[in-house]
C-alpha cells in the first residue's frame, strides 16, 4: 500500500496517515507464520523448559511467531501432570490445527510429539525438523 501524507483535498493529514500506516502494519502481522513448538517436554521439566525458550527465540529471530504449549499450561492448568494430560494433548492438537506448521526439534520423539507429527501431517501442516542446536534437518508436507 503506498501511503500519502496527503488528504483529497492536497492536504498534509497525518492522522490519516498514521491510521492507514498501522493498517499496514496489521496487515504485515497477519502474514507472520505461526510455529507449533514440537519438543520433550517430560524427563527433566526444568531443562527442557529452557529448551523450549530456546526454540521460541531462534523461531523468533527467523521471523515467525512461535506457539509452545508446553511453557504455557503447565503454568495454569493444576493437573497437568496427572489428569489434565489428556485434555492437554487435545487442547494442544486443537492449537497445531490453527497453527501454519510445526516445528519438531532435539533428537529424540516422545510419544507426544509423535501424536502431534501424527496429527500435523494428517491435517497437512507443514512440519520442519531441527536438532537441539537449531540446526534444520529436513522437511516434510506441504511446500
Amino acid at each position: 500500500m503506498d501511503l500519502e501524507l496527503k488528504n483529497a483535498e492536497r492536504y498534509y493529514d497525518l492522522t490519516a496517515y498514521e491510521a492507514l500506516k498501522n493498517v499496514s502494519d496489521i496487515e504485515r502481522l497477519k502474514s507472520k507464520n505461526v510455529i507449533y513448538v514440537c519438543s520433550q517436554f517430560g524427563g527433566n521439566i526444568e531443562k527442557n523448559q529452557r529448551k523450549f525458550c530456546k526454540y521460541c527465540k531462534f523461531i523468533i529471530k527467523k521471523g515467525y511467531i512461535p506457539m509452545a504449549v508446553n511453557l504455557m499450561f503447565p503454568r495454569f492448568m493444576d493437573d497437568f501432570y496427572t489428569n489434565g494430560k489428556k485434555k492437554a494433548i487435545l487442547m494442544s492438537l486443537d492449537i497445531i490445527s490453527r497453527c501454519d506448521e510445526l516445528w519438531c526439534f532435539g533428537e529424540y520423539i516422545s510419544n507426544r510429539m509423535i501424536q502431534e507429527l501424527i496429527f500435523a501431517r494428517k491435517h497437512m501442516i507443514k512440519i520442519r525438523y531441527f536438532t537441539s542446536r537449531c540446526e534444520p534437518l529436513f522437511t516434510k508436507g506441504m511446500n
